[in-house]
């Protein structure tokens, strides 16, 4: 047993047993507080890469008790960092449920639903690095309480034995605003959207409600070239939301069995009527029979970008070729044009915002081939580019989902 764990049992035994609603609440004493920050200073390399984070970031020992700080974080106290010592972190940063608790921070009822106190323990008990988030509740010096949100990390150490805890708080305000923006976005323009397409269809109906005496007879090709643009605009709001949930680790897969010429047909056609099709000839080579265990959304999705890339990267009157091969428990969709990718572009085609179209380009097709196919549908993206056969883009998925069975 280690010296500060013997200081530790006999402090325990010398106070009184304190309740709580959640979080152990026993503490060290201050002369124990003291030991700890000294072992911690003696650490010079440690100290300096602390010192190297540009965070705030503080030390904790294994009650959740503050025994060191960061340069940034100090700053950050000015005068007032030695009252912080042997604080817990709903205390030190002010936290207006701390003194509720029996014990102080982490012991009160409204602890229990407490992403940083949670974090914290869940790194206590696993002895792994923890992050989640946290909605702090500070009262400031004008009286108001302010609603800090927060990205908490903690990362265990030892030193001699005994471990301590590095927390780190990063302000996590405008990510949590960007990502409930976006939400009621998507939401309200997929809602508009939809009410459009709804009275273009019932403008497509033979017994078009409105009065053709005074408005004359409708215009179907023109309301038929609304009904596409409707449609495109849905995919592309729906395809935009879909790539953002996908980096946020945020979108579900839903296996389904998929006929792989069916798909490709499918694929074919709508890019054959799509207004960057026309001018281009799309063929579907035979494809196996064998059905494919995997997310139809997102795969479309997958060889939609491939198909759309191919078609803008070569002329009008240019043959695009999909096809789908059985290789063993693997089928690899492919999607060939007679482009050829330059030398200098091979090498940053699946790099999040490269773009081959100078100052309209988005450059997220391409990326959002590799996210999609590789970490939610668990294939292979790549490319083959030369002289003689052209560019082919490909992704090769498993054939059976284990996770659909």
């Amino acid at each position: 047993m280690s010296k500060c764990q013997r200081e530790t049992k006999a402090g325990f035994r010398s106070r009184q047993k304190v309740s709580t609603y959640f979080a152990p609440p026993e503490r060290l004493s201050g002369d124990e507080i003291a030991a700890q920050m000294e072992r911690i200073l003696q650490q010079e390399m440690l100290v300096t890469a602390f010192d190297a984070v540009p965070i705030t970031m503080v030390i904790l020992n294994g009650h959740r008790q503050i025994i060191g700080a960061n340069s940034l974080t100090k700053s950050q106290f000015g005068d007032n960092i030695r009252t912080v010592l042997g604080k817990r972190p709903g205390e030190a940063f002010g936290c207006v449920y701390a003194p509720s608790g029996p014990g102080g921070c982490g012991t009160s009822k409204a602890c229990v639903t407490c992403g940083a106190v949670q974090t914290i323990l869940h790194s206590y008990k696993t002895g792994e690095r923890a992050t989640g988030e946290c909605c702090l509740e500070s009262v400031g010096q004008d009286g108001t309480i302010h609603c800090l949100e927060l990205k908490i990390t903690v990362s265990p150490f030892k030193i001699d034995e005994e471990t301590y805890y590095s927390l780190i708080l990063e302000d996590n305000s405008q990510n949590k605003r960007v990502e409930v923006f976006q939400r009621l976005f998507f939401h309200d323009v997929l809602n508009t959207i939809g009410c459009i397409m709804g009275y273009v269809d019932i403008l497509l109906e033979d017994d078009c409600a409105c009065d053709q005496e005074l408005y004359g007879e409708p215009d179907n090709e023109c309301i038929s070239l609304l009904a596409g643009l409707c449609e495109q605009l849905h995919d592309e709001v729906s395809a935009h939301r879909q790539l953002i949930c996908a980096e946020n680790s945020d979108l579900a897969v839903q296996p389904v069995a998929i006929p792989p010429q069916e798909l490709l047909k499918a694929l074919a056609t709508h890019y054959q009527k799509h207004e960057i099709g026309q001018g281009h000839i799309l063929t579907v080579l035979p494809s196996t029979e064998r059905l494919v265990v995997s997310d139809r959304l997102l795969l479309m999705r997958v060889l939609g970008n491939m198909t759309k890339n191919a078609i803008e990267a070569c002329p009008p009157g240019s043959t695009i070729t999909l096809s789908a091969i059985e290789d063993g428990e693997n089928i690899t969709f492919s999607v060939n044009n007679p482009g050829v990718i330059p030398e200098k572009v091979r090498y940053q085609i699946f790099k999040r915002s490269f773009s081959t179209k100078q100052n309209v380009g988005r450059g997220i097709g391409t990326y959002s081939m590799r996210l999609l196919g590789e970490k939610y549908l668990g294939g292979k993206v790549d490319f083959l580019s030369d002289d003689e056969t052209g560019t082919t883009f490909r992704i090769t998925i498993p054939i059976t989902n284990h996770e659909a069975s």
